[in-house]
């Protein structure tokens, strides 16, 4: 805390925690617990559970708070002593011979009051010290599993179905019946509601520890008053407990309906941080495809209901606060009442040490609803979590044991499945009220007619490389991919080719392997654990040299080598540090081809004896592929077991066996002798695929190409690799070790989070209330609050009149007089409560649409230097607290502050001297909340900085649980999520130990305060009326505990508004791109762009300030219709050329021109909806088929349809029965195996990449654009499809403008016509080369 004052924090500043608090120490307690329990059967194992494990602390903080309530009830009933002895001295002043009570009797009782008070201080700072500290320690515990069974739960129960674990770990029976409370998501268990999960849920069970004790000690605290009100003012007191008694029931009703509520909730807020998740994480095609707007305006939908939600649920827990606060006047008034009717005296003894009794029930019973809600949200949390800890795990019954048999891998009877959504049944009602796969019949027939002509003309080769590549197509749309009779053994050093089309099963088969498909029959045998290649290679946030070496130890010569191997040396040279520069979060700095082959890199360096890799040599040019079969795949790997899934027939020859999948079956295995000799198909295939040998590696003479020579061509793209053993050690020289590493610190990627070292600006606080409508909310909220403590105050001034007689009125108007001052207070103070909840949930609501706006608007550089998970963590958990706690915070923080403020000025009128104590008193105060704010405030905002890395560490390793099991890495990355959750709560807990430090202090400074009104009191029984002694003292002693709680408050709203602050700054400070829309767009032609011409004149662009320039005065002509081949290798520039087009990037000089128009004068809006784009990694959002290809329903089901067929996604039967002249539903048995209602999981990991890249197509063609750009766009399909593909391109996209990005240079002549343009280091080498009649010229340079 003294370095915090002096300076502003810095993270080694804050001490580690305790190797007993670790998250990983905890988490492996908890897990055992639960796991017992578990298989005992027992009800609510994770709650029992969580007890056992934290049992000692967890209820010594309860001890605590039931000894410090006792000495409060007692420190109130003291009182009675001290007043009647005031009252015995005032009596006696004004009585003639009557005996003076000694002043030792006085002021023993001040000082046993004090010292009462002080015991109640230390015992209630241990009740929150050790309350905080164990929800603390529950999240850790609770994020730590959750994490560990995220990298083991099934797909199946992903995907929402499965059944939960039972006893013994088994499958519990389906049939019994489950609390809905209890059952998983109906979309299952996404990454976003994972997320979710470790986000808010174990927020909640954290919040809820520090105050969960007033449930069961508040009881024994109403009783023990209830009996010293009995013995203060006899059975009157039954009155007023009466009243307290019958609310009980009404507040344990509207809690059931807030818990009902907070389910509510918490479902739409899981949807909404799933969308928000999937459009962060798939930001940059939102872009492409200028879908800011429609996103927003879904966002919006979303967030308006969960308003609504939290408004509600809010505005009952403001009237039930207004209740909790003065249900305890209206006891008092009550009991006052029905005391005074049955003929006694109003003793000011009795009457004011039963009112500070009934006061000291009005924090408990305050804070009661908002700990019984806190309670119904945590219990909601505990479910939530319990089901998904409870969820089916993977259960691969595969065994890891080498039998000297010389076979890698064997499966035997083998049978797997993807899973399906249970709830993804065809829907009778589709959109605008009509059945979803009712299409008009003319365009049924139309599309059906073409799609019939387009297979006459194609199908040539076998069924298994023909078609559209959706096996099985008589099964129901509802049922999921499945291998069957799968019978396989792969030896320990051969190379095995998995060939198919698009759909055979091919990445199914290796996901099979991989387990990350469920087995349902069979078995699987595996001498030694795998290296994993996924088609879409998972990059972790980290250095080149940390994605390949994986966690491994380093081994510099072994790492030369595979550097080497992957030819990475070439883009290790153009980054500017090296291996030891970031690469950025999923690789997003990074090539496809770079991805790719850092993702081969990582499984040889892993040094697994079994490979599995699914197309790795698509997403690389002809040259590097040739290259990494050679030297990797052939070179480094022999020896091992190599299972290569791939679409490069020309491989087959050189591979010891070939594998032939058709509809989720081996449909030939063998040698490529074998099969050439014995399958007619495969030998026709191969006739007429096979012979396309690797661009560049032979003449093509005896072919129809001519006598050109392709390599002349691959030579202007890519430089001689090197391979005699004096090239690779020059080239292994070159790569920096961490002994020889360059002296430069390397430059960081992404960049460290903003965090603010003083106060939160006035600046936001003046923007949280003007986004809720209007400025003049604040002053209408504290003038509420003004009153209602105004008649707060009168109520009890009142009381002192009435006892006094002072105005000589009836005793029927002083009660009625008391009656309308206590109703007025509770009114005033609902009023006060609901307007301030109702401005803070609008605030909350407009700060986090213009954050998600500003987000979305940001430049790419933004995304590309900036973790998901910090962005995510903004829209969880800071937009959690503003809805849901800062509200509370802000209340309790001005009603405590309005209550102190009053009583110090009631005392200060009645005790004038009292003011030279409250002087120096509020100097001590001030002193040590500002020593302790200073320290307080770096703490939290460290806490939420490493908060967002515990996001990013989760979001990154969820994401690639796949590649994480294959490998067998899931211990390395549970134990990195727990160093993060440990480097997080090392601030957390210090933030405990922060507030009890100032706790104590204030205790002592408020105790101060009681012991010197006490003496005032004391001092001035001769003249003043021992009514008033009594209103002052019975104030007093709640008022001491309020300041505590007052400071404890006004930290949580600076920390609720550190919460803001960081929701603000994403609102006005992040950088923005160019308009969507401008002037310019107004005097646009609607039909602009009519030709498609494009004209880049001196282009020059660079990704970010400070960076080299990737296009370099480009000058370049594109005339309308035209298509143009974009080739060079890897980091020649080809995708930059892309990226300047769609303006993700603006150009750092000259101009680009479409049809006339500069694109710089246009909005981004406006240019991207005229172009489309087929990215080489197309990304898919979950929902249906439909959704993706026509999010936001601009198109009807019958063009969307027509794209299917097209993009051959499915074959020519369409989904519906067409009868003349009638449109009828679609039967269940003529549903293709891919519809428009098909589901697509989270980032389409259910769809194979060539089926997303014709998912990709589909969208093109549904845009229908007049200028296409393709990326690498049939590079993960196979020839015959690619073949088909080419010719929808030709018809579809005949007559616009197509910019062909590709790395194949058949990709070229595989679709005819003139195609013209090379790029080589930022600029055009080749221009004018001719793509016709089957062979290549080059033109001039």
């Amino acid at each position: 805390m003294h370095v915090g004052y002096l300076r502003p924090l810095t993270q080694p500043d804050i001490p580690l925690v305790p190797p007993l608090r670790e998250s990983a120490t905890l988490s492996a307690r908890l897990q055992e617990s639960f796991d017992q329990r578990l298989s005992k059967g027992e009800n609510h194992p994770l709650l029992w559970a969580l007890n056992e494990t934290f049992f000692r602390e967890f209820w010594l903080s309860g001890a605590s708070k039931l000894c410090a309530d006792i000495f409060l009830i007692m420190t109130s009933y003291t009182l009675k002593y001290l007043i009647q002895f005031v009252a015995d001295a005032y009596e006696a002043q004004h009585i003639p011979g009557a005996k003076v009570p000694p002043v030792g009797h006085g002021l023993g009782i001040v000082v046993g009051i004090a010292v009462m008070q002080g015991i109640a201080s230390i015992a209630i700072g241990q009740f929150v010290y050790r309350g905080m500290v164990s929800g603390g320690q529950m999240r850790a515990a609770l994020i730590g599993m959750i994490f560990r069974k995220s990298l083991r739960i099934s797909a199946r129960a992903r995907a929402g179905g499965g059944g939960s674990l039972g006893p013994e770990g088994n499958e519990e029976n389906k049939n019994n019946k489950t609390n809905k409370n209890t059952l998983p998501p109906a979309e299952g268990w996404t990454n976003g509601h994972v997320t979710n999960l470790m986000s808010t849920d174990t927020h909640r069970i954290d919040s809820v520890c520090a105050w969960f004790h007033l449930i069961w000690t508040s009881p024994i605290t109403i009783t023990l008053t209830l009996l010293i009100l009995l013995i203060n003012i006899s059975y009157s007191a039954l009155a007023g407990f009466a009243l307290l008694l019958l609310s009980v029931p009404a507040l344990g009703q509207v809690m059931r309906v807030l818990a009902a509520r907070r389910r509510l909730m918490n479902k739409i807020t899981d949807k909404r941080v799933g969308l928000t998740q999937e459009i962060l994480l798939g930001v940059r095609f939102v872009k492409y495809y200028a879908w800011e707007e429609s996103f927003l305006a879904q966002l919006k939908k979303l967030r308006s209901e969960e308003i609504r939600s939290a408004q509600f649920l809010l505005g009952v827990r403001s009237g039930v606060n207004a209740v909790g606060m003065i249900m305890p006047v209206f006891g008092a008034m009550l009991s006052f009442i029905t005391y005074s009717l049955t003929g006694n005296a109003l003793n000011p003894a009795n009457i004011f040490s039963s009112l500070a009794l009934y006061n000291s029930l009005r924090l408990p019973l305050n804070l009661l609803p908002v700990v019984m809600g806190q309670i119904a949200d945590a219990w909601v949390s505990v479910q939530r979590i319990e089901t998904f800890l409870k969820a089916e795990e993977i259960r691969d019954n595969r065994e890891i044991q080498d039998m000297g048999d010389g076979i890698a891998v064997r499966i035997a009877d083998g049978e797997f499945t993807w899973e399906k959504d249970p709830e993804n049944t065809p829907n009778p009602m589709g959109r605008a009220g009509t059945s979803e796969a009712i299409v008009l019949k003319s365009e049924i027939k139309a599309a059906k007619k073409a799609a019939k002509e387009e297979k006459k003309a194609t199908n040539k080769g076998p069924r298994g490389f023909g078609g559209s590549g959706t096996p099985a197509e008589d099964e129901k749309s509802s049922e999921p991919f499945k291998l069957q009779n799968i019978n396989l053994a792969f030896e320990h050093d051969e190379l095995v080719a998995v060939v198919g089309t698009v759909g055979s099963g091919k990445t199914s088969l290796l996901a099979a392997l991989a387990g990350e498909m469920r087995q349902t029959h069979g078995l699987i045998h595996q001498a030694s654990h795998l290296g994993y290649c996924p088609q879409n290679a998972w990059i972790q946030n980290a250095s080149v040299r940390e994605n390949i070496v994986f966690g491994k130890n380093f081994d510099l010569e072994w790492y030369r080598k595979v550097v080497y191997t992957c030819a990475l040396q070439p883009d290790l040279d153009m980054l500017p540090d090296g291996d030891a520069t970031e690469i950025g979060e999923r690789g997003i700095t990074m090539s496809g081809g770079q991805k790719q082959r850092i993702n081969i890199a990582r499984a040889i360096y892993f040094d697994a004896k079994i490979i599995l890799m699914d197309d790795p040599l698509s997403a690389v040019d002809a040259h590097v592929g040739r290259h990494l079969f050679d030297e990797a795949i052939c070179g480094l790997l022999k020896g091992k077991c190599r299972i290569l899934a791939t679409h490069q027939l020309h491989v087959l020859e050189r591979c010891d066996r070939v594998i032939w999948m058709d509809a989720g079956t081996v449909k030939a295995i063998g040698t490529y002798e074998e099969l050439m000799r014995s399958e007619e198909g495969f030998r026709t295939l191969v006739g007429e695929y096979g012979g396309e040998k690797e661009e560049g590696e032979e003449k093509a003479s005896k072919d129809t190409r001519g006598s050109e020579d392709i390599s002349d061509v691959n030579s202007l793209i890519t430089p001689t690799t090197p391979t005699t053993p004096s090239e690779i050690s020059e080239i292994s020289s070159k790569i920096p070790s961490r002994k020889n590493a360059p002296p430069e610190k390397p430059h960081k990627l992404m960049q460290a989070e903003e965090r603010n070292t003083s106060s939160v600006s006035w600046k936001v606080y003046k923007a949280y209330i003007l986004a809720s409508g209007t400025f003049f909310s604040a002053p209408g909220i504290i003038l509420l609050l003004l009153l209602s403590q105004g008649a707060n105050l009168m109520t009890t001034l009142w009381l002192s009149y009435w006892i006094n007689d002072k105005f000589g009125l009836s005793n029927s108007t002083y009660i009625g007089v008391f009656a309308s001052l206590g109703a007025a207070q509770s009114a005033l103070m609902f009023a006060f409560a609901f307007w301030l909840t109702i401005a803070g949930t609008t605030s909350s609501k407009t700060l986090m649409a213009q954050a998600m706006e500003r987000v979305l608007r940001a430049p790419m550089s933004f995304f590309d230097t900036t973790p998901i998970g910090r962005i995510i963590n903004r829209f969880s958990k800071d937009v959690d607290v503003m809805d849901n706690n800062l509200t509370d915070a802000i209340r309790m923080y001005f009603f405590t502050l309005a209550m102190t403020s009053s009583v110090c000025i009631l005392i200060v009128a009645y005790f004038p001297y009292f003011a030279i104590a409250l002087f120096p008193l509020t100097i001590l105060f001030y002193v040590a909340a500002s020593y302790y704010r200073s320290s307080a405030r770096e703490v939290k905002r460290h806490e939420a900085v490493l908060r967002s890395v515990v996001y990013a560490r989760f979001g990154e390793a969820i994401t690639g649980i796949s590649t994480i099991r294959a490998y067998g890495l899931q211990s390395r990355f549970t134990s990195e999520v727990h160093t993060a959750i440990d480097a997080m709560d090392s601030a957390y807990f210090i933030t405990f130990a922060n507030q009890r430090w100032l706790s104590l202090r204030l205790d002592m400074i408020g105790n101060l305060v009681i012991f010197t009104t006490g003496i005032l009191v004391v001092a001035s029984r001769f003249s003043v009326d021992p009514a008033i002694s009594g209103v002052v003292l019975s104030y007093i002693l709640q008022t001491a505990m309020l300041t505590q709680w007052m400071i404890r408050q006004l930290a949580e709203v600076e920390n609720a508004m550190n919460a803001t602050e960081r929701v603000h700054y994403y609102g006005t400070e992040l950088p923005n791109e160019a308009p969507l829309h401008t002037n310019a767009t107004v005097h646009l032609r609607p039909t602009w762009p009519e030709a498609g011409k494009i004209d880049l004149q001196s282009v020059s662009m660079r990704y970010r300030p400070g960076l080299p320039l990737v296009l370099n005065n480009v000058d370049l002509s594109i005339a309308g219709g035209e298509r143009i081949g974009i080739v060079g290798r890897t980091g020649a520039g080809k995708s930059s050329v892309m990226t300047a087009l769609f303006r993700l990037v603006e150009l750092s000089s000259g101009n680009i021109l479409i049809d006339g128009v500069d694109i710089h004068t246009l909005g981004l809006h406006d240019l991207r909806k005229k172009l489309a784009i087929i990215p080489q990694d197309p990304t898919l959002f979950r929902g249906t088929v439909r959704s993706n290809l026509d999010p936001f329903e601009e198109h009807t089901d019958a063009e969307l349809w027509d794209a299917l067929l097209k993009s051959y996604l499915v074959d020519d039967a369409p989904p519906p029965e067409i009868a003349d002249g009638e449109i009828t539903p679609t039967s269940a048995t003529q549903q293709q195996r891919i519809t428009l209602s098909t589901q697509v999981l989270d980032a389409g990991e259910n769809f194979s990449l060539g089926q997303r890249q014709l998912m990709a197509l589909a969208r093109a063609l549904v845009r229908n654009s007049r200028i296409i750009v393709c990326d690498e766009a049939t590079s993960s399909v196979d020839h015959e499809t690619d073949r088909k593909i080419q010719r929808t391109m030709r018809e579809g996209f005949a007559g616009r403008t197509v910019l062909c990005i590709a790395h194949r240079l058949g990709t070229l002549w595989e679709r005819g016509g003139v195609w013209r343009g090379m790029c080589e280091r930022g600029g055009v080498k080749e221009e004018d080369f001719k793509v016709e009649g089957g062979w290549v010229g080059a033109g001039k340079e």
